[in-house]
């Protein structure tokens, strides 16, 4: 039952993102927000509901008093976490309350004007912001090949792990960490401006003129991939590489070199587009044949794997518009590499 502080978080964001988005829906419609947004709250949901699996589907034979110590240090980590962000938005709030300079300063009207008066939609400006969505699979290929490293010198089975529970542990405690700090930043800053701290603010200088008004990409990207914990790390992998490096090539070399519109009224550039395709199709060869001995497929289902996942990726960069392709990539090229892979 140490799971259970965690899932009730996880249905805690679930539940007040869901409160705002239904407090703001005439707004969400009027901007093409809400069915993005609610989308978010059912990822929430997912994560709460498919969290108590997510230690041991993978490592059947894991004993339970070590399940139960991962499960206690996650909720730890967490709990500290939430309880960090309460006394810090407490004291914010208070500040703020009894200054009205301050709260004046802390508007969030303003600091929205200051921001698309200062907001630059470069090269270099982008390259930051997706080296952010890029640091999501850094962290789950360091702790796969630090848990690959120490399966392999014997240092894991003393204490009960393998490589699964222990690199995802690691994954997943470090990501869902991320999503919950995050996400009460953005609900502070979408409905309690003032309550957020200095230092959380510059998180988003970084982020898209679009974000303004809604939650911003990173959370979603994040939880978008937990389904997929459940299947074999190579699918796991590429799901996420795809999702953030071929997002992230498809926009930088749109950036750099694009001279033609994908479509009318669209910033979107024929060459990113073409850079997004191909390099999804090569992530996914890559990532089969690098960790092949975790999945053991033939050739053939990888090169129909990674066929299929460019075609998922290219469908979703041209026709989608108002959901975020950081919720839709890793869903729907997940899915499909997973289906070919079980038949």
């Amino acid at each position: 039952m140490y799971y259970l502080p965690t899932s009730f978080i996880l249905f805690g964001y679930a539940f007040f993102t869901f409160l705002y988005i239904i407090r703001n829906r005439k707004e969400k419609v009027q901007k093409h927000l809400f069915v993005n947004e609610m989308l978010i709250f059912l990822l929430f949901l997912n994560a709460g509901i498919m969290y108590p699996f997510l230690y041991q589907f993978n490592s059947p034979q894991l004993p339970q008093n070590t399940l139960n110590s991962l499960w206690f240090l996650s909720s730890l980590t967490f709990l500290i976490e939430m309880s960090v962000w309460a006394i810090t938005l407490t004291y914010n709030s208070v500040l703020s309350k009894k200054n009205p300079e301050i709260m004046d300063k802390r508007d969030y009207k303003k600091y929205c004007n200051k921001f698309i008066e200062n907001w630059t939609d470069d090269l270099k400006s982008e390259f930051g912001r997706k080296m952010l969505h890029l640091f999501t699979s850094s962290v789950i290929f360091f702790f796969w090949t630090i848990g690959s490293l120490l399966e392999s010198i014997g240092i894991l089975e003393p204490f009960g792990l393998d490589i699964y529970s222990f690199s995802y542990w690691w994954i997943i405690t470090i990501g869902f960490a991320f999503v919950f700090m995050f996400q009460v930043a953005d609900l502070a800053r979408l409905t309690r401006f003032y309550m957020l701290p200095k230092w959380a603010k510059k998180w988003y200088l970084s982020m898209r003129k679009e974000e303004l008004d809604t939650f911003i990409g990173s959370t979603p990207l994040v939880l978008s991939f937990v389904p997929f914990i459940f299947a074999p790390f190579p699918i796991f992998a590429s799901v996420a590489l795809i999702t953030t490096g071929a997002d992230a090539i498809a926009c930088l070399i749109g950036k750099k070199i694009g001279t033609h519109n994908l479509k009318k009224d669209s910033k979107k550039t024929i060459e990113g587009f073409i850079a997004g395709g191909i390099s999804t199709f090569l992530i996914v060869n890559i990532i089969m044949i690098l960790y092949n001995n975790w999945i053991s497929i033939s050739l053939v289902k990888i090169l129909l794997m990674a066929i299929i996942a460019a075609i998922i990726f290219l469908l979703i960069d041209y026709y989608t518009v108002n959901i975020s392709d950081n919720i839709l990539n890793p869903i729907f090229t997940g899915l499909a590499m997973w289906i070919i892979f079980l038949i």
